[in-house]
């Protein structure tokens, strides 16, 4: 355990929430100073009706593959690819949105925490959806009482995301954990589950030749301690089999620096396994599940997930190794390195359930029908999907 961990445990619910709250209070204060960093605004020239304008905000560095950086990017590339062009624009720059051709606009809760009344109005004749957090009676409580290191996001925060009039908001999760959201329908606004998925412009099964066929477990992500709370689960006691890489320093024998977006899909495709591992949260909220399970899958490679009980909203016994609990993960663990080949049909399936069901053009095909939109190049397509 960590040191930072054994004093959270240690320190007072009610002084850990003050401190929480204070972090919060800092850090909105020094990202107000900064400015998205955005390196590659659009991406084809396409002739449509819509421009998908993905806003971005402080938090937003296209440098350092963050999550919230490759989901934005998935979600840009998978209107794309059904037919929509793209532009990632600054929230300082919303202007821009008046000079692309009827812009629907993806933003996220936490961007209107830079929002003041006046923008909020500015963003409201425009189509939008919105990546919100949960919203339920007792949230604060809930989430002291199972440890979560989470805040519940201010009122005046979800009043803007309300009167902005967004055609439907959304949670990362499945029809499982809605009802941690559903105070959102409670104050008027559509809600569905739009889980994450594979961004197939870079996690396929490429032909190019081994180059990670000596890596037993893979993972690639960054580290901080509330999310290690599930890594010393899950990942610590295999640590000697482990291969990691990540955007910033693992506390692990075998963290391997930063990896290309090339060579990650490969990574996965040639590893003997490489798990998908969430925050603590997510096993009981049935959100937030992690986008690591479609970049494996969709990679073509062998895929374990951690103990939430979500995944079986989204995949198939047959498609994704589940485990019930801790126990059953590493006792599956176990059972691959002593006879990997009898776990390659889970490889084929998996790559077959993303292809099938799980792309960020699926996603795309998704926000489309829910606002009513026609989808100028359906999935039914082709090209772009073989």
């Amino acid at each position: 355990m960590s040191v930072k961990d054994s004093l959270r445990r240690i320190t007072p619910p009610p002084l850990l929430k003050v401190k929480r709250s204070l972090h919060r209070r800092l850090n909105r204060q020094r990202l107000k100073r900064r400015e998205a960093i955005i390196l590659q605004s659009r991406g084809r020239e396409i002739a449509a009706d819509h421009t998908i304008a993905i806003i971005c905000g402080p938090h937003f560095d296209q440098r350092v593959p963050t999550a919230g950086v490759s989901i934005r990017m998935g979600f840009a590339r998978g209107f794309e690819q059904v037919g929509l062009p793209y532009e990632l624009v600054s929230l300082s720059n919303l202007q821009r949105l008046r000079e692309l051709r009827s812009p629907i606009l993806f933003l996220s809760e936490s961007d209107y925490e830079f929002l003041g009344p006046a923008q909020v109005r500015e963003l409201r004749p425009y189509r939008k959806f919105v990546w919100v957090s949960p919203w339920f009676k007792g949230a604060a409580k809930f989430y002291e009482e199972h440890d979560f290191d989470l805040v519940e996001m201010p009122e005046k925060i979800r009043r803007l995301v309300l009167e902005s009039e967004p055609d439907f908001v959304f949670s990362s999760g499945t029809e499982w954990g809605l009802d941690y959201y559903r105070d959102w329908e409670q104050h008027g606004a559509q809600l569905i589950p739009l889980p994450h998925a594979c961004d197939t412009t870079v996690y396929d099964r490429h032909p190019a030749p081994p180059k990670f066929a000596d890596v037993q477990i893979a993972f690639v992500g960054g580290y901080w301690p509330y999310k290690a709370r599930n890594f010393d689960l899950y990942l610590k006691p295999h640590e000697q089999r482990l291969t990691v890489f990540g955007y910033s320093h693992w506390p692990y024998a075998g963290y391997g620096g930063r990896l290309s977006e090339e060579d990650e899909p490969l990574l996965y495709r040639d590893a003997t396994l490489s798990p998908a591992i969430n925050e603590p949260h997510a096993s009981v909220l049935g959100g937030d599940i992690c986008e690591r399970v479609y970049k494996v899958l969709g990679s073509g490679g062998l895929c374990i997930a951690d103990a939430t009980a979500a995944y079986r909203d989204l995949f198939a016994s047959e498609e994704l190794l589940v485990p019930e609990t801790v126990d059953d993960y590493h006792e599956i663990v176990r059972a691959i390195f002593r006879d990997p080949e009898s776990f390659n049909r889970y490889r084929t399936a998996g790559y077959s359930s993303v292809r099938a069901r799980h792309t960020y053009a699926h996603r795309a095909e998704t926000v489309l029908e829910n606002m009513g939109v026609i989808v100028p190049r359906p999935l039914a397509y082709s090209s772009a999907m073989a």
